[in-house]
């Protein structure tokens, strides 16, 4: 073929014909310009046809990460949930039954007071982060995702904090109560029971039950607040996403 062009410009010039020779040049270049043209559109065409495989990818990643952290989070807010209940169901009990000190400390006893603390195995966005990845994802979308992030950590940093309240409590109470278990180990240790002199601790024991139920309740259910909101935004995100993928 460049034989053949070559050919024609060298006719063209043997017979002195400089019009046409610069028509055909002219002509060639265009050819040149154009064959460029189409092999940048095609590969331009592949680009963006592998960026969106990719993106496709990235999309059905995250789509499956936030499904587990709302299957966890709705799996906190259930067992915060039954936790406040018991002990609303406690603060209830005072209005509708007599109580004395001693069915006072059994029921606090019988309420939960092991800490549960909220952390999370997501790392899709700062993983996309780190890659330069995140670039592929929609503006809107992108910002969703790193705000969901920053919610999510708000979420894991504040019930920390309030469980280090709730341990500085416990913490106090364990030196008068030895163990949650120790009342009901001494409940055929009479003797025992009276050489440890625990009925002289009980009052402080109860006080600090309620404190302790108290800072729960307070952590427990700003957490079980701040957790609907979080669940809220995954699904609106994802929403978002699976609108992109259609």
């Amino acid at each position: 073929m460049i034989k053949f062009f070559r050919k024609i410009r060298q006719k063209l010039l043997s017979e002195n014909k400089i019009g046409k020779y610069l028509t055909y040049a002219i002509g060639e270049i265009v050819l040149v310009v154009i064959g460029i043209l189409i092999a940048l559109q095609i590969n331009n065409w592949n680009e963006n046809r592998k960026q969106q495989i990719k993106l496709q990818q990235i999309y059905h990643e995250i789509l499956a990460d936030l499904k587990r952290e709302r299957d966890y989070a709705n799996f906190i807010i259930n067992k915060f949930e039954g936790q406040r209940k018991a002990y609303t169901d406690y603060l209830e009990s005072f209005s509708s039954t007599k109580i004395t000190r001693k069915s006072m400390y059994r029921k606090l006893l019988e309420l939960n007071m092991e800490g549960y603390p909220i952390n999370s195995n997501s790392s899709i966005v700062e993983s996309l982060q780190n890659s330069g990845e995140i670039v592929l994802l929609p503006q809107s979308i992108r910002n969703r995702l790193i705000n969901l992030r920053r919610q999510q950590n708000k979420i894991i940093v504040d019930e920390s904090l309030d469980n280090r309240g709730r341990m500085g409590v416990m913490e106090r109470l364990t030196m008068l109560i030895g163990s949650l278990s120790l009342d009901e180990r001494l409940e055929n240790q009479k003797e025992l029971r009276f050489e440890l002199k625990i009925e002289e601790n009980i009052n402080q024991i109860i006080l600090g039950l309620e404190a302790g139920q108290e800072w729960m309740d307070f952590s427990e259910s700003k957490s079980i607040r701040l957790l609907k909101e979080f669940v809220n935004e995954i699904n609106a995100v994802e929403k978002l996403i699976l609108e992109e993928t259609k």
